[in-house]
């Protein structure tokens, strides 16, 4: 749609195979404004957390400033930022700002949806992290003695997380789910493996909070 509508659109950027850079440019000089189109698909759930209008209101909002810009001058770009909460490149607004994409945009935009309205709200840091563990398969009943419970170990540090949550202060997060705990009742997990998020008011605040759950695994 960006594009019937005289976006220049390039897929598949800053590591994100969903990503876009859409861009219409004046012939007037102007300043360079950013709309963010997030856009969430959470696994078994699909767009969550305000999401769906998200991406779409910003692409409206584009649009719009797209059917100004001619007058006034500059340039209208809507970011397609994918994966908020981590996907498979991280963060895409990281990754669009470690590769360059905000050296010369001066103003940059987004609308969350919410139950109030708020012109700003704070956020939290966060670092998503992946645990494995990796052991050996056997006959959960003829041969329990012949394995070693990979899932035992992700159990642990969960337990130990849960214990840790109540030694950090009140604007830390810590929350995760267990992805893959095996296969079969009656077969000793030989791989199991889990995902927690980190999060604190600023990076360094998560930086020392990942030392202290790299010290539980």
């Amino acid at each position: 749609q960006l594009e019937k509508e005289g976006f220049q659109v390039k897929l598949g950027v800053a590591g994100h195979r969903t990503g876009f850079d859409a861009r219409y440019r004046s012939t007037k000089s102007g300043p360079v404004v950013v709309f963010f189109a997030e856009y969430d698909a959470l696994p078994g759930i699909g767009h969550a957390c305000g999401h769906n209008l998200f991406g779409t209101t910003s692409a409206l909002a584009g649009v719009l400033l797209k059917e100004r810009i001619d007058e006034t001058g500059g340039e209208v770009r809507v970011y397609g930022t994918p994966g908020e909460e981590g996907g498979e490149n991280g963060s895409a607004k990281a990754s669009f700002v470690r590769e360059g994409f905000f050296r010369d945009v001066d103003i940059a935009l987004g609308a969350h949806p919410g139950y109030q309205h708020e012109l700003t709200t704070p956020s939290l840091a966060n670092d998503p992290v992946d645990v494995e563990f990796f052991g050996k398969a056997a006959h959960a009943a003829a041969a329990p003695e012949k394995g070693i419970n990979a899932l035992d170990a992700v159990l642990q540090v969960y337990n130990a997380v849960n214990a840790l949550r109540q030694h950090v202060t009140d604007d830390v997060r810590i929350h995760g789910v267990i992805t893959n705990g095996g296969t079969a009742a009656n077969v000793v997990p030989d791989y199991a493996s889990a995902r927690f998020y980190l999060r604190a008011k600023s990076k360094p605040m998560v930086k020392g909070l990942y030392a202290r759950f790299e010290n539980i695994v």
